[in-house]
């Protein structure tokens, strides 16, 4: 009776003690990606004229009659801040009522990536659109996905006025029809006590297929652009390090192969630093086209 007991007070702690532990990242199974370069060290010198970036992730979907309006802000706001604003638009398979393929869909725009930054990353909306701004909680919210795509302007142009975390060098070099390698050289100008990470994506614009629009229209031809299409790396990244100190500099480089089915003349290359788990905030990001 008395090992019972003690069995007893045991699970009890153990269960009260793993309940307290902080959220780890999302497991991920999928294949380590081969990195054609792979190296750290502290630069002799930090680089200079950096300007924070911003990552607006556009939650969208093909029978949300507001999306196309969410759409003209967040393209509106990466056109008047070129290379400083990077948009991804995000078509879950979450939400189906509102995201679902129309059967006669020219494009599936649907991903299995996208699903996993919604439900992991940034967290389910409550309904379309949403957005997500650098993955933030911002003031008044405690979630990370904000529904008035009419305050996106406000925040954006607030985080623009920061000082950055990192700086991101991206080069692409072409190396094939549909190859392509991409350079990447991650430098802390501030250093950071929790572990850092390294996301990769592919995206696309310039796709023709249905959408729902404001008038409860069907447009046929609509337009969509700055499509998550596939992640490079595991959709919250690949560990840079537990902990970074300032002059830290990350070089990867990484071999990217385009599905020939995507437009290359369209696509770009999206690099995030970015928190995983429990704080999933993006610190920095850049995109590249590739032609």
């Amino acid at each position: 009776m008395k090992n019972v007991k003690k069995i007893s007070v045991w699970l009890v702690f153990a269960s009260l003690w793993l309940g307290c532990k902080e959220a780890l990242p999302p497991i991920d199974f999928t294949e380590p990606i081969k990195l054609l370069r792979d190296t750290t060290y502290i630069a002799d010198n930090l680089p200079v004229g950096v300007q924070k970036n911003v990552l607006l992730e556009d939650i969208s979907g093909v029978r949300c009659t507001n999306c196309p309006k969410a759409a003209v802000i967040a393209h509106e706001l990466k056109d008047s801040f070129p290379d400083r604003v990077v948009v991804m638009t995000l078509h879950t398979w979450e939400l189906s009522t509102l995201t679902a393929p129309y059967v006669d869909s020219k494009d599936t725009l649907n991903t299995e990536v996208a699903t996993e930054i919604v439900s992991n990353l940034i967290g389910k909306p409550n309904g379309l659109p949403a957005g997500a701004i650098d993955r933030r909680i911002f003031s008044g919210s405690s979630v990370r996905y904000i529904n008035n795509y009419n305050s996106w302007r406000t925040l954006v142009h607030d985080i623009l006025k920061e000082e950055p975390v990192a700086d991101i060098n991206l080069s692409l070099v072409r190396t094939g029809d549909n190859t392509v390698n991409a350079n990447i050289k991650t430098t802390f100008l501030k250093g950071q006590s929790e572990a850092v990470f390294l996301s990769v994506f592919l995206i696309e614009s310039g796709i023709v297929s249905n959408q729902e629009m404001p008038d409860v229209t069907i447009n046929n031809d609509y337009v969509h652009n700055d499509i998550l299409r596939m992640g490079i790396t595991p959709y919250a990244g690949i560990k840079l390090a537990d902990n970074v100190e300032v002059g830290r500099v990350f070089e990867k480089g990484i071999p990217i192969e385009i599905p020939k089915k995507y437009n290359q003349d369209n696509c770009s290359i999206v690099v995030l630093v970015n928190f995983a788990g429990s704080n999933s905030d993006v610190l920095q990001c850049v995109e590249a086209h590739v032609n």
